[in-house]
């Protein structure tokens, strides 16, 4: 079976011009394989059939599926694609003006509207619009009324960006944090001074966070124990956040022996 996933995942990986793949996704013979999630109505199967079965351009095929389907997830994809910046974002701007009628829409377009907002709050990170990012993304938390890992995660990245360090403080109050939040948030506070709340925080998470202890000598965990590497690799891939800091490690280390 296919998927709309597989489209994703695909077209991320492929060295292929994103046009002439989208062309070989979107035939006759796949539609027999696609899976139609989410329990779409006809209107909807018809809209995602345009996509894959008519002969016309793709761009006039999204034109097409979006008259018997507004928010057809496949259309919004090949439009988003092949589209301009400049398009692409007027195109978010209608959708995001449609969130005040999302408890009048069924069970497949809510999916499908929501999938449409998370791809929006991933363009506005590309383009460096990070506090209109942060707008959209807490407007889909509280849609969907649940904080998932990816979520929380990428909210505390764009307060990061934004060195929004009483916002962020104030999310983290509220929320589980794991490994890679606390470490953005402690270097945010520091960044705007808050040595007092910095070092709560990285008690904290010392006692919440396995291996966080380690954080100021890292080369004495054991990267043949998946816990052990993990934690490892969540402060690698942080090395430039965390740089921001030029101290940091050294920061780490007078709080731990200091604490003792």
């Amino acid at each position: 079976m296919l998927s709309f996933e597989n489209l994703i995942s695909d077209i991320a990986k492929t060295r292929e011009d994103p046009k002439e793949y989208l062309l070989g996704f979107f035939t006759k013979e796949n539609f027999k394989k696609y899976s139609l999630d989410n329990n779409p109505d006809k209107d909807e199967i018809k809209a995602i059939k345009i996509m894959f079965e008519s002969k016309k351009d793709l761009l006039d095929r999204v034109n097409a599926a979006l008259k018997y389907d507004p928010f057809c997830l496949e259309a919004f994809f090949v439009y988003f694609v092949l589209s301009e910046d400049i398009y692409v974002n007027y195109r978010f701007e209608a959708f995001y003006k449609e969130m005040n009628e999302f408890a009048d829409l069924d069970d497949h377009q809510k999916y499908n509207y929501l999938r449409i907002m998370d791809f929006y709050v991933e363009f506005l990170m590309d383009v460096h619009n990070f506090t209109r990012a942060i707008k959209v993304q807490k407007m889909l938390i509280r849609l969907r009324n649940d904080l998932n890992h990816k979520d929380m995660r990428r909210l505390v990245y764009l307060y990061y960006e934004i060195e929004d360090a009483e916002e962020l403080y104030r999310f983290y109050a509220n929320n589980e944090f794991d490994d890679y939040a606390y470490l953005l948030l402690i270097v945010t506070l520091l960044k705007n001074d808050e040595t007092l709340k910095a070092k709560e925080v990285l008690l904290e998470m010392f006692e919440k966070i396995e291996y966080a202890s380690y954080l100021d000598h890292l080369w004495d965990l054991d990267l043949n124990d998946p816990k052990q590497k993990q934690f490892y690799s969540t402060v690698e891939k942080s090395y430039v956040e965390l740089s921001s800091i030029p101290d940091f490690f050294s920061w780490v280390n007078m709080i731990k022996e200091n604490n003792k």
